[in-house]
């Protein structure tokens, strides 16, 4: 008697299982250029080549480079001689998060300040919360994920696929 008692309960909680897998809500799939959790993030070498082959074809040299497993810094200058500027860039490769924060913008306009560039340049593959900043005492241009894949689809085609594999990037 006990064992039916026993397998009765089990049988009726494999059905229900059944049940509410087949009937139950199922989550929505992501928005389109919601970050997802769980995949893997792009590894730091190949994230510098990328910002480097990026860089390259938009006509700006990189002078200086230094970084380490979360963010590269560079300082980077137009190729034309009578428009020529220097540019302070920060690549974050992986924010606390998965988002780049006030305090990270804030500390870019520190250092654009600082070495007196033409401008700033944040870059990472995922979102940047400019919330509550209002207005820059410089020029700070935002990539996100997502404008970082438009301007890779349009300057650098072929690294797209390379891309869709990792985390972020506005997919």
């Amino acid at each position: 008697m006990l064992f039916v008692v026993a397998f009765g309960a089990l049988a009726v909680g494999g059905l229900l299982i059944m049940l509410i897998a087949r009937y139950g809500k199922h989550p929505q799939p992501y928005p389109a250029g919601a970050v997802v959790s769980g995949g893997l993030s792009i590894p730091y070498d190949e994230f510098r080549a990328l910002i480097i082959d990026l860089f390259e074809v938009l006509g700006l040299d990189i002078t200086h480079f230094s970084g380490n497993s979360a963010e590269l810094d560079l300082f980077a200058r137009t190729r034309g001689a009578l428009t020529a500027g220097k540019y302070i860039v920060h690549a974050h490769l992986t924010p606390p998060g998965d988002m780049v924060t006030q305090p990270q913008v804030l500390r870019l306009q520190d250092q654009v300040k600082g070495e007196g560039a033409q401008k700033g340049i944040l870059i990472t593959p995922y979102q940047i919360d400019r919330s509550g900043l209002g207005n820059l005492e410089v020029e700070i241009e935002f990539v996100d994920g997502r404008r970082f894949r438009e301007l890779l689809e349009e300057h650098l085609p072929k690294q797209v696929d390379r891309i869709a594999r990792y985390r972020g990037f506005g997919f």
